[in-house]
């Protein structure tokens, strides 16, 4: 109970640091002049002398030029807040925000948002900043968009990105964003709330490396048509029995002298339906995971990642995707059929209503993504049926922490902190009760789909 208290205390005196109106580091220069001042106050030798008159007045002449450069950088923050303010209480002001493509900066993943606030004014030769409060008691760092460039004189529109590495692939909520007049020094800092009641998502990243080959399966209801044909499967892949009109000419000899049984290959097939796939993707978890951050934060973000790669690849293929979710996302309207399944891929949890079994309609699906919270004897019952038919992608969720080694023990023991939320993870896995029961979970389906030729692991 006073835990509890002791944070909400603490939360409210950081929310008032918000909105103090000025900086910490221009308090530490007003301090620094002043004690200055007074030094070289007492630094005249000789008073009444003309050395002295001169000096004196020199520091008056200092002083006023700071203050008459303080004023002006104060009159255009407190200028820029006041318009801003009578746009607010007139209703005018508004603030967007959206999620941009995923990129890359060399190395580096970029998660990307796009904003826009008008109407406003920058201070002169200042900076209008932004802090944002997202899931009801959360703040980002106070920060400055890139802004995308326009050709007005006055422009009282800021729009611009900016990279926010947030920890969760998924949708956050936004509440509120604070918005921050600045000078040219930052010494003063006026701040507006602004309510915005918005959403905005993070997204998935594509791993660059082939996860698997793929070929296309044709489905028993044919109704989308596709500009170019393709191949499905068939010679060398698949076999029959022979049968009376069949042709002779495609007998497998091998097969029938090494076993006495009469099979013909069966032959590619233009078809024009043949690129149309249904992926489903299986968020059921066959465990209790409530409050366990390690799979629902780590685990779950490595799952979505993968999850898209797959996606990624069978379009890059030339394949017509399908997306099938198992569960009910929020409605997310865009032209751009890949940004539909990204966010649906971003928003998806791990859920216990929909089992395996009672998800996939083998009918129709051509590939199938289990995790390693998966029920291993369904993995099995729908691998055992159509293990050679449908592809089921395998993502072991304990590639997605790296492994907890002797050393790092002693390090954290002995020798240093944990110095970021994934050596923390770390720590929680290697002491969490889950671990043993999902990695012998792991094992089994592994061996389970290790039977049959198109099952895959990641």
């Amino acid at each position: 109970m006073m835990s509890k208290a002791n944070g909400n205390i603490n939360r409210g005196l950081k929310k008032v640091g918000f909105f103090l109106p000025f900086t910490w580091y221009g308090f530490l220069f007003m301090a620094a002049v002043y004690i200055c001042y007074r030094w070289l106050g007492t630094q005249q030798q000789q008073p009444d002398s003309s050395f002295g008159d001169i000096f004196a007045l020199l520091i008056k002449v200092a002083t006023w030029f700071i203050v008459a450069v303080l004023t002006l950088a104060f009159l255009s923050v407190l200028l820029s807040y006041l318009f801003f303010l009578f746009k607010k209480k007139k209703q005018q002001a508004e603030f967007s925000i959206e999620t941009v493509a995923g990129k890359t900066s060399g190395r580096r993943r970029l998660q990307m948002l796009r904003m826009v606030l008008e109407p406003v004014l920058k201070p002169l030769l200042g900076f209008v900043k932004l802090r944002i409060q997202y899931d009801e008691e959360h703040f980002s760092d106070k920060f400055s968009l890139v802004e995308k460039a326009f050709n007005k004189l006055i422009n009282t529109r800021l729009e611009g990105t900016y990279n926010w590495p947030l920890p969760e692939i998924k949708e956050y909520k936004l509440k509120n964003v604070i918005i921050y007049f600045e000078d040219f020094f930052q010494f003063f800092s006026l701040a507006v709330q602004l309510p915005a009641n918005s959403r905005f998502y993070t997204q998935p990243f594509e791993k660059t490396k082939d996860i698997f080959d793929a070929s296309p399966r044709k489905t028993e209801e044919t109704n989308t048509r596709i500009e170019e044909i393709k191949r499905i499967e068939g010679e060398y892949l698949n076999y029959k029995n022979f049968e009376d009109n069949d042709d002779v000419r495609r007998i497998v000899w091998k097969i029938y002298a090494k076993n006495k049984e009469l099979v013909v290959r069966i032959p590619e097939i233009l078809d024009p339906y043949a690129s149309h796939m249904y992926l489903y993707a299986s968020f059921f978890s066959n465990y209790d995971i409530e409050g366990n951050d390690v799979v629902n934060i780590p685990f779950l973000n490595y799952y979505k990642t993968v999850l898209w790669s797959v996606y990624q690849q069978l379009v890059k293929k030339g394949f017509d995707v399908k997306y099938i979710p198992d569960q009910v996302l929020p409605l997310h309207y865009s032209t751009d059929e890949q940004q539909n399944v990204r966010y649906n891929i971003s928003t998806s949890r791990w859920q216990t209503d929909k089992d395996l079994l009672s998800f996939v309609k083998t009918n129709e699906a051509a590939m199938v993504v289990v995790s390693s919270l998966s029920n291993a004897e369904e993995v099995a019952q729908l691998a055992e049926s159509y293990g050679d038919e449908i592809v089921i992608v395998f993502v072991r969720l304990s590639n997605g922490l790296r492994k907890q080694y002797v050393t790092d023990w002693l390090q954290w023991v002995f020798i240093q902190q944990e110095k970021n939320d994934l050596a923390v993870y770390r720590t929680r896995w290697s002491v969490s009760t889950l671990k043993s029961k999902m990695l012998k979970n792991e094992k089994k389906i592994k061996a389970i789909l290790e039977k049959y030729n198109k099952p895959v692991t990641v």
